[in-house]
C-alpha cells in the first residue's frame, strides 16, 4: 500500500479511478446501458488488432493484396487476427444501430442531452467511414469494385465529381486512392473518433444515464445503485458475450474473405457492404434523372430528421407513448432499410448470373491465394498468376495471338475465334458460314463458299463433320457409321478435296485436315502457317518460328488445344 499511497499522493490516482468508476445510476444498473461501453470495447479491440495487422500490411496497389494474402495464409494465426478485425467492424455497426435505437426509445436526445446526441450521430458516421475505408485496403476484387461503385454514386450527385476526385486522389481509381483510404483509416479517423468519444463520455458523466421515464423521482432514488460494481459488472458481461460471439464467428468462418487481387479489366459482380445493401437496392428504383432521389434527397431527408430530432420532439415527457410520432419515424427508417436489404439478398439468391459470377470469383480467389504461397512477383496484384505455368502461356497468347484471335472469350476477331474450334458445332458453323466474322470473314481466306442445306442436308453434314473429326487422330471417340458415311459423301458428293487434303504431307490450297486440331497441327501453324500443306502463299499470320522458342510454341499449341477444345461434341 505504501507504493500506491506514494503514487496517489503525486498523481491523484485513487480520485481519478473513483471519478471513472464512481457515480450513481438512477433506477439501478440495467442492460440497456451497456451499448456505449461495448462500443468503446470494440473500438479498443479494433485499434489493437489494427496495430497487429499493420506489422504486415503494405499500403500500395502493388503490395496490398500480397501482404494481406501473406498475413492471411502464411502468418501463424494471421487469419484469426484479420478475421476478428473484420467481424468486429461489423459488430460495431450492429451495436451503433442498437445504441441509437435504445437512445431514441429512452428519449436521451432531449434537453439537456442534445449536444451528446449530435456527437453520437457523428461517431456513428465515423464507424461507417472506418468500415468503408478499411474495406478497400486488401485491394482484392470485392473491395476494389465495391469502392468503384461507391465512387460512381458519389460522382453522380450534383457537385460530386470534385468530391469523387478528392476521395480517390485523382480522376482514376488507383494507388493514390488506396493510400488515401489507408491514411484516413489509420491516422485521421482514429484521432477524430477518440476526441469525439472523450467529449461524448464527459457529457454522459455530466448528465448521467437517461433513467426509465416510467419511474418517478422517488422510485429512481430508491432504486439507485453505484456504477461500481453493479453497472460495470453488466458492461463487462456484455463485452465478454460480444467477444465470445466474435471469436466463435471468426473461427467458424475461418477469418475474413479475401478474393483474388484487384483486376480493373475484369467483370467482378460487385456488391456493397451488408449495411449499405439497402442503398444499393434503393437505387434500383431511381434510375436516370431520378437517381438523385436515391443518392441525395432521401439520405439527406433521413439525416436531417435524425439531426433535428431534439428540435422536432415537442412531447412534454420522455414516455414512449407521448413520443409516438418520433418513434414511428425512426421505426419506419429502420424497417425500410431492413426490408430493402432483405429484398436485395432475396434477389441475389435468385440471380443465377450473380451466383455463377460469385462462384467463379471464389474459385479465382482460391487459385490466386494458392499461387501466392510461392511468392508474389514484384509487379504485385494480378502478377501472382504468373506463378502458374498456364498463365505464362496465357500471357504469351495475349501478347502474340490475342490481337487477332479470341480464346476464353478474350481477344480480337481479326482471325478465327478459337473457342471450341475442335468441336463439331464450330466445324458445322464454319462449313455453313465460312465468311462469318467468327471464322474467316475478317481475313483474305474468305473465298470458301458456304455449304447450304440445299447442297448438303443437316444429316449429311453431320456425317461429314464426324469424318473430319476422325481425321485428327487425336483419339477422340467418333461414330464409326457416321464416319463411313461422311467419307463416302466427301469422296463422291462434296468438292472439299479440291482444297483440302486428308493425307499428311500432301500439298493443298487449304490447310490439310490430317491431324487437324491436335497440338502438333496447331504448332505447325504457329511456327509457319505458309507451309504448302497449310495456308501457302495466302497466309496472313506471321511466322513465330524465329520469334518464339520451340518450348513456347509447344506450350502455346497445347494451351490453344486445351482451351479451344473445351466445347467438344456439342
Amino acid at each position: 500500500m505504501a507504493v500506491l499511497d506514494w503514487i496517489d499522493e503525486r498523481t491523484g490516482l485513487r480520485a481519478g479511478v473513483q471519478a471513472l468508476l464512481g457515480g450513481q445510476v438512477p433506477g439501478g444498473a440495467r442492460l440497456r446501458y451497456v451499448f456505449g461501453s461495448v462500443l468503446v470495447f470494440l473500438f479498443v479491440l479494433e485499434a489493437v488488432l489494427g496495430i497487429l495487422l499493420g506489422f504486415y500490411y503494405s499500403p500500395s496497389a502493388t503490395t496490398a493484396w500480397a501482404s494481406t494474402a501473406y498475413l492471411n495464409d502464411q502468418v501463424a494465426y494471421g487469419w484469426f487476427i484479420r478475421g476478428l478485425h473484420y467481424h468486429a467492424s461489423s459488430a460495431m455497426v450492429v451495436v451503433v444501430i442498437l445504441h441509437l435505437a435504445q437512445v431514441v426509445w429512452a428519449g436521451a436526445y432531449r434537453k439537456p442531452r442534445e449536444v451528446n446526441w449530435w456527437i453520437g450521430l457523428v461517431l456513428g458516421a465515423l464507424v461507417l467511414l472506418f468500415t468503408l475505408t478499411g474495406y478497400s485496403l486488401p485491394w482484392d476484387q470485392k473491395g476494389y469494385w465495391a469502392a468503384q461503385v461507391r465512387a460512381g454514386i458519389l460522382g453522380s450527385v450534383p457537385g460530386g465529381e470534385a468530391l469523387q476526385q478528392f476521395a480517390q486522389g485523382g480522376p482514376e481509381y488507383g494507388n493514390l486512392s488506396l493510400v488515401r483510404f489507408y491514411a484516413l483509416h489509420v491516422f485521421v479517423l482514429p484521432v477524430v473518433f477518440v476526441l469525439l468519444l472523450v467529449g461524448h463520455v464527459l457529457l454522459v458523466r455530466r448528465h448521467g444515464v437517461t433513467p426509465p421515464a416510467e419511474l418517478t423521482e422517488a422510485e429512481l432514488a430508491a432504486k439507485s445503485q453505484p456504477s461500481w460494481p453493479y453497472q460495470l459488472f453488466l458492461d463487462v458481461l456484455a463485452m465478454t458475450v460480444c467477444a465470445a460471439i466474435l471469436i466463435g464467428v471468426t473461427v467458424q468462418t475461418h477469418g475474413a474473405e479475401l478474393f483474388a487481387p484487384a483486376d480493373p479489366a475484369s467483370n467482378f459482380v460487385a456488391r456493397p457492404e451488408w449495411f449499405f445493401l439497402f442503398l444499393f437496392q434503393l437505387l434500383k428504383y431511381f434510375e436516370g434523372p431520378l437517381q438523385i432521389v436515391g443518392t441525395v434527397l432521401l439520405p439527406a431527408a433521413v439525416t436531417a430528421f435524425l439531426v433535428g430530432l431534439p428540435l422536432l420532439d415537442r412531447a412534454k415527457t420522455r414516455k414512449p407513448s407521448a413520443r409516438w410520432p418520433v418513434l414511428l419515424g425512426v421505426g419506419l427508417i429502420m424497417a425500410g432499410a431492413t426490408a430493402l436489404s432483405a429484398v436485395a439478398l432475396v434477389e441475389d439468391g435468385k440471380n443465377e448470373e450473380y451466383k455463377k459470377g460469385l462462384e467463379q470469383a471464389h474459385a479465382e480467389a482460391k487459385r490466386a491465394r494458392e499461387l501466392a504461397r510461392e511468392g508474389v512477383p514484384p509487379a504485385g496484384g494480378i502478377a501472382v498468376y504468373d506463378n502458374d505455368p498456364e498463365q505464362k502461356t496465357r500471357n504469351l497468347f495475349k501478347e502474340h495471338c490475342g490481337t487477332c484471335h479470341t480464346l476464353e472469350g478474350k481477344g480480337s476477331e481479326e482471325g478465327p475465334v478459337l473457342d471450341g474450334f475442335t468441336s463439331r458445332e464450330w466445324l458445322t458453323a464454319l462449313v455453313r458460314q465460312p465468311r462469318d466474322k467468327r471464322f474467316y470473314g475478317a481475313t483474305k481466306h474468305n473465298t470458301m463458299e458456304p455449304l447450304t442445306t440445299e447442297a448438303v442436308s443437316d444429316e449429311e453434314l453431320k456425317a461429314v463433320i464426324e469424318y473430319v473429326v476422325s481425321l485428327s487422330g487425336s483419339g477422340e471417340a467418333t461414330d464409326a457409321e457416321l464416319v463411313k458415311r461422311g467419307k463416302e459423301l466427301w469422296d463422291t458428293k462434296l468438292e472439299c478435296s479440291s482444297c483440302h487434303e486428308v493425307e499428311a504431307g500432301k500439298d493443298s490450297t487449304g490447310p490439310t485436315l490430317a491431324g487437324r486440331g491436335t497440338a502438333a497441327w496447331v504448332a505447325r501453324i504457329i511456327t509457319d502457317s505458309s507451309q504448302k500443306d497449310l495456308y501457302g502463299d495466302t497466309a496472313e499470320m506471321p511466322k513465330f518460328g524465329g520469334k518464339l522458342s520451340p518450348q513456347e510454341i509447344e506450350a502455346l499449341a497445347q494451351f490453344v488445344v486445351a482451351k479451344g477444345g473445351a466445347r467438344k461434341a456439342e
